[in-house]
């Protein structure tokens, strides 16, 4: 029977159409098909967009220091018997320049730090384990949740239209009211499963909205086996190591300090003065110059002592919070190797199951064409493996999720 809303526009000659029309439809085809592919966006993709963060590098201090210097002064002798034979005022303002030598180990060390602190800063900036988890939980259930949702289409479709021809059937007699009953049941099941996914899909795309300002399609990639791990590599001991070496840094410039420090100086300026001696009073303004050379050594040996005391039980305390640190993260790694391999052999029973589920399905359909079985027997076969398909999937995502926390813990 031919659908009479496609036969309400004449059909145009293929001559007369323009040339990329011939083109439409398998560019339709393409588009819906590979669409999603195109679009979809990586796990690496979504967390590179989340963890961008630009950290300034700290400024060190290099080269000579440019300082300017003013001074006024009021000078006189004081007499308790006779008037004061002198008095003078004066002020002055100098322009120096202080240029540090031999200082390659101050700036080495000061440079250290700098990039030490940027590199802790960097980290710290990082991604939290709770958003990562909250993150990577969300990108996975948006991954189910469209599987889902495309795996249940079609055969919600066919037991749809099934469960739709129950009422004629019933009245023909063909079929009793409890099978009709049975078939709207599943088709009212499928329909539920699709509403539920749709739901979770909501939610998941909610989640991730949280942290991308954006629509993700997420592509979830299959993995052969676990990558080589190296707990120096987590997270956590990268930062905890990143603290060792600051303080280890902070000992060094302790130290540094106990030696001589040099530096050569030059300055100019200008001056002006006004002097009363015996009743004679003269005034006038001079130029001021001149060059230096110093050094500076402390001679108390208390002062340093302490700040380097002080520095090594620092240093002290970092290196056992980084054992503590690497024990944890040892433990981690562990958990989810193991986790990942109990995974592996959960899904290669399920992978049993759904051929079992296949194989029975397949069976089904051959009673079904010789008429042993009703139609639906074959409809309910597809939603059983059906189900097993999707725990399957859920079983291969949660491996993956494990590969993924493997990943930022410490993968090579």
């Amino acid at each position: 029977m031919e659908n009479s809303q496609w036969r309400s526009a004449p059909l145009e000659d293929a001559g007369s159409r323009p040339q990329w029309c011939r083109f439409a439809k398998p560019l339709a085809i393409f588009l819906w098909a590979f669409g999603p592919i195109l679009h979809a966006q990586s796990f690496d993709d979504v967390l590179a967009r989340v963890t961008t963060h630009r950290i300034e590098a700290a400024a060190i201090a290099e080269g000579p220091s440019i300082r300017i210097e003013t001074t006024t002064g009021v000078a006189r002798t004081q007499d308790l018997f006779f008037k004061s034979p002198y008095e003078s005022r004066s002020a002055s303002a100098v322009l120096a320049v202080d240029y540090p030598l031999f200082d390659a180990t101050t700036r080495g060390i000061a440079r250290a730090i700098a990039d030490n602190e940027l590199e802790q800063a960097r980290r710290t900036a990082m991604l939290a384990d709770a958003d990562f988890e909250t993150l990577l939980a969300a990108y996975a259930g948006l991954w189910l949740a469209n599987d889902e949702l495309a795996r249940t289409a079609s055969l919600a479709k066919d037991v749809q239209a099934v469960s739709d021809r129950g009422e004629e059937l019933v009245r023909q007699g063909a079929i009793s009211n409890i099978t009709a009953t049975q078939w709207e049941e599943i088709a009212l099941a499928l329909r539920t499963r699709q509403l539920d996914a749709e739901v979770r899909k909501l939610d998941e795309a909610s989640r991730l909205r949280q942290y991308v300002d954006e629509e993700v399609t997420p592509s979830i990639e299959a993995f052969d086996k676990a990558p080589s791990v190296d707990p120096e590599h987590h997270p956590e001991v990268l930062l905890a190591s990143a603290r060792v070496a600051r303080a280890r840094l902070a000992v060094e410039e302790a130290e540094n300090t106990r030696r001589p420090q040099f530096a050569f100086s030059g300055f100019a300026g200008l001056g002006a003065a006004d002097a009363t001696f015996q009743r004679e009073q003269s005034n006038g303004t001079f130029g001021i110059y001149g060059l230096r050379f110093r050094m500076t050594y402390s001679l108390r040996e208390s002062s340093y002592a302490a700040a380097r005391d002080r520095a090594k039980r620092e240093l002290e305390s970092a290196e056992a919070q980084r054992e503590i640190v690497m024990r944890r993260a040892k433990a981690q790694l562990a958990s989810e190797l193991l986790r990942i391999d109990t995974q592996r052999k959960r899904i290669e029973l399920l992978s049993e199951s759904v051929d079992v589920s296949k194989r029975r399905q397949q069976s089904l359909v051959r009673l079904v064409a010789a008429g042993v079985q009703p139609g639906i027997e074959e409809l309910r076969a597809s939603a059983e493996s059906l189900v097993r398909e999707l725990r399957l999937n859920e079983a291969r995502v949660e491996a993956w999720k494990s590969f993924q926390r493997l990943r930022r813990l410490g993968a090579l």
